[in-house]
């Protein structure tokens, strides 16, 4: 197993951090690039945590408790590999002004691998921006003792894509979302030592396998399936108290991912039987699922 935390910065009733002219608020930028790169990561075989799932409507959520959420989930995983990323876009002052680029933060007190995956993830980013506005500005990687990565006991980075008060770096967090997440899960894959494969990338689909593979083959012990929004955060519910576990959405479950599938709500009704645990809505399948852990 392979952990992803991710740490969407800020909530929505928090006052300010938003562009100038309004037309782009720090939350929903961050909030937008956690499940842009949440979807990437998992297409990848990684097993993703967010700390802030939910931050519509929400006030500021601790950074300690971030760092608490974070710290515990990987203990609770039995503290596999795993990289904690936080999620910014920066600012300087009120008004729209020179001051651009993207820069990555390590801790004073930060790992080697902490160090080599700022470097994989910022050099990946910048990259892709240049290549989209060759001013783009490379502010490199600095160290700054955010309570985020200051606390959390895996190797943390803090991302600061663009300033949304510099009109060209505003451009590019509105308009080039979907680089930015292919750019960011590059750089994770290398932090990661798995092989990268981009989005648009044309591969014919594999033959159909119509012999399912053995315990022996599975992935995981155990995978959590959902199909909405809801489910997904009853699905990482779950998963805590789950060794072994990937939680992935319906439209990328593969026979194979893990010996034991559970099905969150309705999800059950397209897999026609392929799971080991289900009910009628998320709540049923949550109740027996919890009854079976308890038993065991």
């Amino acid at each position: 197993m392979k952990l992803l935390i991710l740490d969407s910065g800020h909530a929505e009733y928090v006052s300010g951090k938003e562009a100038p002219d309004k037309s782009m608020r720090e939350w929903e930028f961050n909030t937008d690039m956690q499940y842009r790169i949440k979807a990437l990561a998992e297409k990848h075989g990684l097993s993703v945590y967010l700390t802030n799932p939910n931050p519509t409507k929400q006030d500021e959520m601790g950074l300690s408790k971030r760092a608490d959420l974070a710290n515990s989930y990987w203990q609770s995983k039995n503290k596999p590999t795993a990289l904690f990323f936080s999620i910014h876009s920066n600012a300087y002052k009120n008004t729209f002004n020179e001051a651009r680029g993207t820069e990555t933060y390590v801790a004073s007190n930060a790992s080697q691998n902490s160090k080599n995956a700022a470097k994989y993830i910022q050099d990946s980013i910048y990259n892709t921006i240049k290549s989209i506005d060759p001013n783009a500005k490379d502010r490199g990687v600095k160290v700054s003792d955010f309570t985020v990565i200051y606390k959390a006991q895996i190797p943390a980075i803090l991302e600061e894509y663009g300033f949304y008060t510099n009109k060209d770096d505003l451009k590019i967090l509105k308009e080039y979302r979907k680089e930015l997440a292919e750019a960011t899960i590059k750089g994770i894959c290398q932090y990661f030592s798995i092989q990268y494969i981009p989005s648009d990338s044309e591969k014919p689909e594999p033959p159909i396998d119509l012999n399912p593979p053995s315990v022996e083959e599975e992935l995981y012990e155990n995978c959590i399936v959902y199909s909405s929004d809801a489910d997904e955060n009853i699905a990482q519910i779950l998963s805590w108290d789950l060794k072994d576990c990937i939680v992935v959405s319906l439209d990328i479950y593969k026979k194979g991912l893990g010996k034991n599938i559970y099905v969150i709500g309705n999800a059950c009704q397209s897999l026609k039987g392929d799971y080991s645990f289900y009910g009628k809505d998320r709540w049923e399948t949550l109740d027996m699922v919890i009854k079976y852990i308890k038993g065991n």
